[in-house]
Protein backbone atom coordinates (compact mmCIF):
# COMPACT_ATOMS: atom_id res chain seq x y z
CA UNK A 1 0.00 0.00 0.00
CA UNK A 2 1.41 3.39 -0.92
CA UNK A 3 1.94 6.12 1.65
CA UNK A 4 -0.71 8.56 0.34
CA UNK A 5 -3.46 5.91 0.29
CA UNK A 6 -2.51 4.76 3.79
CA UNK A 7 -2.72 8.34 5.11
CA UNK A 8 -6.09 8.84 3.42
CA UNK A 9 -7.45 5.62 4.92
CA UNK A 10 -6.02 6.58 8.30
CA UNK A 11 -7.88 9.89 8.12
CA UNK A 12 -11.11 8.06 7.21
CA UNK A 13 -10.57 5.56 10.04
CA UNK A 14 -10.14 8.36 12.60
CA UNK A 15 -13.34 9.95 11.32
CA UNK A 16 -15.18 6.59 11.53
CA UNK A 17 -15.80 6.45 7.78
CA UNK A 18 -13.56 3.52 6.76
CA UNK A 19 -15.15 0.23 5.69
CA UNK A 20 -14.35 -2.86 7.79
CA UNK A 21 -12.39 -4.49 4.94
CA UNK A 22 -10.17 -1.42 4.50
CA UNK A 23 -9.86 -1.10 8.27
CA UNK A 24 -8.28 -4.58 8.40
CA UNK A 25 -5.87 -3.69 5.59
CA UNK A 26 -4.98 -0.43 7.38
CA UNK A 27 -4.27 -2.32 10.64
CA UNK A 28 -1.85 -4.56 8.76
CA UNK A 29 -0.13 -1.51 7.25
CA UNK A 30 0.09 0.11 10.72
CA UNK A 31 1.76 -3.01 12.08
CA UNK A 32 4.34 -3.03 9.26
CA UNK A 33 5.10 0.72 9.02
CA UNK A 34 6.18 2.44 12.29
CA UNK A 35 6.10 5.91 10.69
CA UNK A 36 2.42 5.40 9.80
CA UNK A 37 1.75 4.28 13.39
CA UNK A 38 3.50 7.43 14.67
CA UNK A 39 1.36 9.54 12.37
CA UNK A 40 -1.77 7.88 13.79
CA UNK A 41 -0.64 8.69 17.34
CA UNK A 42 0.05 12.31 16.39
CA UNK A 43 -3.37 12.70 14.79
CA UNK A 44 -5.06 11.10 17.80
CA UNK A 45 -3.24 13.53 20.11
CA UNK A 46 -4.31 16.49 17.97
CA UNK A 47 -7.92 15.30 18.07
CA UNK A 48 -7.81 14.94 21.86
CA UNK A 49 -6.39 18.43 22.31
CA UNK A 50 -9.05 19.90 20.02
CA UNK A 51 -11.86 18.14 21.91
CA UNK A 52 -10.41 19.35 25.22
CA UNK A 53 -10.81 23.00 24.22
CA UNK A 54 -14.01 24.73 25.23
CA UNK A 55 -15.86 26.95 22.82
CA UNK A 56 -18.49 29.44 23.89
CA UNK A 57 -21.81 28.95 22.13
CA UNK A 58 -22.69 31.64 19.61
CA UNK A 59 -25.03 34.44 20.61
CA UNK A 60 -28.67 33.82 19.79
CA UNK A 61 -30.45 36.19 17.41
CA UNK A 62 -32.77 37.30 20.22
CA UNK A 63 -29.83 38.26 22.44
CA UNK A 64 -28.17 40.12 19.55
CA UNK A 65 -31.40 42.05 18.90
CA UNK A 66 -31.60 42.99 22.58
CA UNK A 67 -28.02 44.31 22.39
CA UNK A 68 -28.95 46.44 19.37
CA UNK A 69 -32.05 47.82 21.11
CA UNK A 70 -29.99 48.61 24.22
CA UNK A 71 -27.39 50.48 22.14
CA UNK A 72 -30.12 52.49 20.40
CA UNK A 73 -31.75 53.35 23.71
CA UNK A 74 -28.42 54.45 25.23
CA UNK A 75 -27.53 56.63 22.25
CA UNK A 76 -30.98 58.24 22.33
CA UNK A 77 -30.54 58.98 26.04
CA UNK A 78 -27.15 60.61 25.39
CA UNK A 79 -28.51 62.79 22.57
CA UNK A 80 -31.35 64.11 24.75
CA UNK A 81 -28.95 64.93 27.59
CA UNK A 82 -26.81 67.16 25.35
CA UNK A 83 -28.51 70.48 24.75
CA UNK A 84 -27.22 72.35 21.72
CA UNK A 85 -25.76 75.69 22.68
CA UNK A 86 -26.22 78.80 20.59
CA UNK A 87 -22.50 79.54 20.40
CA UNK A 88 -21.61 75.96 19.52
CA UNK A 89 -24.12 76.04 16.68
CA UNK A 90 -22.96 79.49 15.56
CA UNK A 91 -19.34 78.30 15.65
CA UNK A 92 -20.16 75.30 13.45
CA UNK A 93 -22.08 77.44 10.98
CA UNK A 94 -19.29 80.00 10.71
CA UNK A 95 -16.67 77.28 10.15
CA UNK A 96 -18.84 75.71 7.45
CA UNK A 97 -19.33 79.07 5.74
CA UNK A 98 -15.58 79.77 5.85
CA UNK A 99 -14.83 76.35 4.37
CA UNK A 100 -17.31 76.89 1.52
CA UNK A 101 -15.85 80.35 0.87
CA UNK A 102 -12.28 79.01 0.75
CA UNK A 103 -13.34 76.17 -1.55
CA UNK A 104 -15.06 78.63 -3.90
CA UNK A 105 -12.00 80.91 -4.01
CA UNK A 106 -9.74 77.89 -4.68
CA UNK A 107 -11.94 76.71 -7.56
CA UNK A 108 -12.10 80.23 -9.03
CA UNK A 109 -8.32 80.69 -8.70
CA UNK A 110 -7.57 77.33 -10.32
CA UNK A 111 -9.98 77.80 -13.23
CA UNK A 112 -8.90 81.27 -14.36
CA UNK A 113 -6.78 81.46 -17.54
CA UNK A 114 -3.03 81.72 -17.12
CA UNK A 115 -1.15 84.49 -18.88
CA UNK A 116 2.16 82.94 -19.94
CA UNK A 117 3.57 86.25 -21.17
CA UNK A 118 4.09 87.32 -17.55
CA UNK A 119 6.01 84.13 -16.81
CA UNK A 120 9.10 85.38 -18.63
CA UNK A 121 12.29 84.84 -16.68
CA UNK A 122 14.09 88.10 -15.86
CA UNK A 123 17.22 88.70 -17.91
CA UNK A 124 19.49 88.67 -14.86
CA UNK A 125 18.40 85.12 -13.90
CA UNK A 126 18.69 83.60 -17.37
CA UNK A 127 21.41 81.09 -18.12
CA UNK A 128 23.44 81.91 -21.19
CA UNK A 129 24.33 78.84 -23.28
CA UNK A 130 26.86 79.42 -26.04
CA UNK A 131 27.57 75.86 -27.22
CA UNK A 132 26.69 72.24 -26.40
CA UNK A 133 29.07 69.31 -26.41
CA UNK A 134 27.79 65.78 -27.08
CA UNK A 135 29.41 62.33 -27.01
CA UNK A 136 27.22 61.21 -29.90
CA UNK A 137 29.16 60.88 -33.18
CA UNK A 138 28.00 63.18 -35.99
CA UNK A 139 25.48 64.89 -33.68
CA UNK A 140 24.14 68.32 -34.56
CA UNK A 141 23.28 70.68 -31.71
CA UNK A 142 21.06 73.74 -31.82
CA UNK A 143 20.71 76.29 -29.01
CA UNK A 144 18.15 79.08 -29.11
CA UNK A 145 16.03 81.15 -26.77
CA UNK A 146 12.28 80.92 -27.14
CA UNK A 147 10.96 84.40 -27.75
CA UNK A 148 7.60 83.92 -26.00
CA UNK A 149 8.79 82.40 -22.74
CA UNK A 150 12.48 83.30 -22.62
CA UNK A 151 13.46 79.65 -22.06
CA UNK A 152 16.72 78.39 -23.56
CA UNK A 153 16.05 75.36 -25.79
CA UNK A 154 18.80 72.84 -26.57
CA UNK A 155 18.36 70.28 -29.35
CA UNK A 156 20.83 67.47 -29.98
CA UNK A 157 20.03 65.55 -33.17
CA UNK A 158 21.69 62.66 -34.95
CA UNK A 159 22.71 63.30 -38.52
CA UNK A 160 21.12 60.31 -40.24
CA UNK A 161 21.95 61.33 -43.83
CA UNK A 162 23.85 58.41 -45.31
CA UNK A 163 26.72 58.88 -47.70
CA UNK A 164 25.30 56.60 -50.42
CA UNK A 165 23.17 58.56 -52.91
CA UNK A 166 22.44 61.27 -50.32
CA UNK A 167 19.19 59.63 -49.21
CA UNK A 168 18.03 59.90 -45.62
CA UNK A 169 17.89 56.52 -43.89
Amino acid sequence: MNKERAEYWLSQALDGELSPRRQRRLEKALAKDPSLADLREQWLAIGLSCRAQTVEPPQTPEAAWQDVQRAIRLSADESTQRSPSFFGGLWRWSLSAAAVLMLSVGIWWGSRPVDYTRAVIPLAERTQVEWVESDLPDAISMVYEDGDTGITVIWVMMDDVQEDNGHAG
